[in-house]
């Protein structure tokens, strides 16, 4: 499924099923390898994404689920 997903101030489209976490539409899909795999279960902290302004574990979070949202990775941290 197309996405325009809004990442560190950039419009981005993917192709992807609405169930992919979010982590891996940023790892596998954008190239944003910042933003880490730890746990996989959100636990650790090394996948939190802002979204909205609001930390979440990007680990659990499928893509489907963030709509318009503002997505800030470790990569826009300090710009």
């Amino acid at each position: 499924m197309p996405y325009r997903l809004n990442i560190n101030g950039t419009i981005r489209r993917v192709a992807v099923p609405p169930d992919m976490p979010l982590l891996w539409v940023l790892r596998d899909e954008l190239g944003l390898v910042g933003t880490k795999y730890g746990c996989g279960k959100g636990l650790c902290g090394a996948c939190t994404v802002h979204v909205d302004g609001a930390a979440r574990r990007s680990c659990q979070l499928p893509v489907g689920s963030v709509g318009h949202a503002k997505i800030h990775t470790i990569e826009h941290i300090g710009k």
